[in-house]
């Protein structure tokens, strides 16, 4: 039964890595795109310390960035990341820390090497921060 779910969930996993986003926005402090037939908005809150440089609220439509993270494009993609990994915990119940973040990884990935192409860049860029409040 095991082997079962685990294997429902990486099947999951893939299509949902394989489902594209669409018509992202940003618009004064809030991000909006369209993912898996869901509009998904939510605010975007900078906070000072923000531990793992981006994270999301449980109870709120609210996404969270440290504040420390500079560069529009860069703020948007870890935005979207936040948003797509509170989406797909919220829905499918995937865990956050493995499962969801590796969707979320998968999609502000694809997001960047649209627009821009510069990921190593940007995961450098979050990378930096990252460690800046590790020491903190």
């Amino acid at each position: 039964m095991r082997l079962r779910k685990k294997r429902c969930i990486r099947y999951l996993v893939k299509s949902l890595i394989r489902e594209p986003i669409r018509n992202v926005r940003v618009e004064k402090d809030w991000i909006t795109f369209n993912y898996d037939g869901t509009t998904i908005r939510n605010k975007i809150v900078f906070k000072k310390h923000e531990p793992f440089v981006g994270n999301w609220s449980k109870k709120k439509n609210e996404v969270y960035i440290d504040d420390d993270l500079a560069g529009k494009l860069d703020i948007r993609a870890l935005a979207l990341h936040e948003a797509v990994e509170k989406f797909v915990c919220q829905k499918y119940g995937l865990s956050d820390n493995k499962e969801g973040h590796q969707v979320a990884t998968a999609k502000e990935r694809m997001f960047l090497e649209r627009i821009d192409g510069k990921w190593d860049k940007h995961e450098k860029k979050v990378e930096k921060v990252w460690n800046k409040e590790a020491k903190s």
